[in-house]
């Protein structure tokens, strides 16, 4: 996943994989069928988000890419692993897009991407769903169980009621009854979730209001203490600097030793997202590294 907030998200999804198959796969999956997460490491430079096989008399793959940040040309991407995904597992594979965030949504993500030959004929058709986080409710979400309930601070809903939605996510782990570790996992990892779309002066408000509550979990008292805490910060930015690296040696070959030593000295998440975002754009690593 190499993206800033990809540990939060797979620890979210490793908490139950067939939650997250069930809430997003287009067809209902039959009771009793079996979902296994797969490897998704298709080549030495391409690896998809997550893939699960999805078990019963007609076994499928699905393919979910997430994706928190504008970034053009995902389409083709997805093509290229559905490719490789069913050459290496000989099954049916269904593609989703999950878009995080309204900002990371992209003219070309529309569904369809075709590819056509010199004459403009077409010779390849693939089709993918895109699912945006932010149009469901917020009690669709917390329906989907535990592992996806964070994504309900995403919605619209959660946009314009945040402190009432707060309050029925955090309700609505404590009605499940979860062991203390999970229930503290999750009111992180929604914490760091809002970051995407919400001012982190305005969340660090409203989750000091819950920090008597995990007063015993000095991961969390650091996080509430000083907002998005350095640890947080220095996670964020190392998340950012390898996202950078596999993209950038991908466009403009591997890095010098000057590049890489001065990548790593960047510590600024803001400078590092904008670099993220000017990828597509810049003409090279002096470029890259040129942004602000």
């Amino acid at each position: 996943m190499a993206k800033p907030f990809d540990a939060t998200l797979n620890a979210m999804i490793d908490l139950d994989p067939a939650e997250w198959a069930k809430a997003f796969a287009h067809a209902p999956i039959i009771p009793g069928a079996t979902i296994e997460v797969l490897d998704t490491d298709l080549a030495t430079t391409l690896q998809a988000d997550k893939l699960f096989r999805i078990g019963g008399d007609r076994p499928s793959l699905l393919h979910l890419e997430l994706e928190a940040n504008p970034r053009s040309g995902i389409p083709r991407d997805l093509m290229r692993y559905k490719t490789l995904i069913d050459h290496v597992h000989d099954l049916p594979v269904e593609s989703v897009l999950i878009l995080l965030r309204p900002k990371a949504q992209v003219s070309d993500q529309t569904g369809v991407y075709r590819r056509l030959n010199t004459r403009g004929e077409l010779i390849a058709e693939f089709r993918y769903r895109i699912e945006k986080v932010w149009e469901r409710s917020v009690d669709d979400w917390l329906k989907c169980g535990p592992g996806l309930a964070p994504l309900a601070l995403l919605t619209e809903e959660a946009n314009s009621r945040m402190e009432s939605s707060l309050d029925r996510f955090r309700e609505s782990l404590l009605e499940r009854g979860l062991d203390d570790r999970v229930y503290r996992s999750l009111m992180s990892s929604s914490y760091v979730l809002c970051g995407l779309r919400h001012d982190s002066t305005r969340i660090e408000s409203l989750f000091r209001r819950f920090s008597m509550l995990l007063e015993e979990s000095t991961t969390y008292q650091a996080i509430l203490a000083k907002g998005l805490s350095q640890g947080l910060s220095q996670g964020l930015s190392q998340g950012l600097r390898t996202t950078l690296l596999r993209q950038g040696t991908k466009r403009f070959g591997a890095p010098t030793a000057a590049v890489s030593s001065e990548l790593q000295q960047i510590a600024d998440p803001a400078r590092l997202e904008r670099m993220t975002e000017r990828m597509l754009d810049a003409t090279g690593w002096d470029d890259l590294l040129a942004t602000l």
